[in-house]
């Protein structure tokens, strides 16, 4: 096919620009200028000192793929709380792409727990996410994310109190690739996923879910990188064919057991503010299986990266998140 070629879908220069002047920002804040008092000798030999282990926000989890998790400050670990996985975009990094998102804002205001872990790298050093058999290689082996992203849901809930029903997927491309892959699996622990600009592999996935799942998949109508029309992609490996976005989500919605044609009433949305007015429009699939949603959503002239997403781009994320749990 024509569209075989090699693709690395990496984040644009100016996501790197605006994190690298975020971090330039956090670095140079000034030091603490405060005193410290004069030590007693004889009170500090009497005191036995103990190493009480890491801060719980500290831990980390995934082994020798760590990752930190983001939670409201002072969180009670006993205390029930949803939990959102994030999943970047191919040669990102969990890091930029919750500053993309601007779900990193919300966990404080939202109370929910954010783990944004980041993909292997192949040899010249791009992140990914092997979200089909044949989709890419760390150093020549295979790498196994879904059980690397389901077993860090485990981990953490051994540490947190994590509400079951509320455990979600975010990602983009080839993140959200690897949900399309993570909620094809059997007893995956995942209630809704919202995914942007996603590749549906669906010749190189085995998709036997047991239980159903919320899906919303947004796509720009003129993405040239994840065709909206569906095609091939070579993802530093093999080419691989992947639907076209609404033959991917009506493929869900026959797995969540949904009636057979989409609702398209509802009033459209405006995610992208490059383009005038409300431009994305929904098509949403009802009567689906415990009562989960699966739609999809398509920015009229949107791309891989849309160039001005709202700024309440992580309420929107969230709130459809929030309203739907697990069954």
């Amino acid at each position: 096919m024509s569209d075989e070629r090699q693709t690395v879908i990496e984040f644009p220069r100016r996501v790197m620009r605006h994190a690298a002047f975020a971090l330039l920002l956090l670095g140079c804040s000034p030091a603490s200028q405060s005193a410290s008092p004069a030590a007693n000798p004889s009170a500090d030999a009497a005191v036995e000192e103990v190493d009480a282990g890491p801060a719980i926000e500290d831990i980390e989890f995934g082994g020798d793929r760590p990752v930190t998790i983001r939670a409201p400050e002072g969180a009670d670990p006993t205390v029930a709380r949803p939990l959102v996985v994030l999943l970047h975009a191919m040669g990102g990094t969990g890091f930029l792409q919750s500053i993309y998102f601007r779900l990193d804002k919300l966990v404080g205001e939202k109370g929910f727990l954010l783990l944004a872990p980041d993909g292997m790298k192949n040899a010249s050093g791009t992140r990914f996410w092997a979200a089909a058999d044949g989709c890419c290689t760390s150093g020549g082996k295979v790498v196994d994310d879904v059980k690397y992203l389901t077993g860090l849901v485990e981990e953490v809930a051994k540490v947190w109190n994590i509400d079951r029903k509320r455990v979600f997927l975010v990602g983009h491309s080839n993140g959200g690739a690897m949900e399309y892959r993570l909620a094809c699996e059997p007893n995956q622990p995942f209630a809704a996923a919202f995914m942007l600009a996603p590749a549906f592999f669906s010749e190189n996935i085995t998709c036997a879910p047991t239980q159903p799942i919320s899906i919303r998949h947004v796509h720009g109508s003129d993405d040239a990188t994840v065709k909206y029309n569906g095609g091939a992609l070579t993802l530093l490996g093999p080419t691989l064919n992947y639907l076209a976005a609404p033959a991917a989500v009506a493929a869900f919605a026959q797995l969540n057991g949904c009636g057979s044609t989409p609702d398209t009433s509802a009033a459209p949305l405006d995610l992208d503010l490059d383009a005038p007015g409300a431009e994305t429009t929904i098509a949403r699939y009802t009567g689906c299986n415990g009562g989960v949603s699966t739609e999809l959503l398509t920015i009229a002239g949107g791309h891989h990266f849309p160039g001005n997403l709202t700024t309440e781009i992580g309420r929107s994320i969230w709130g459809w998140l929030e309203a739907h749990p697990r069954p």
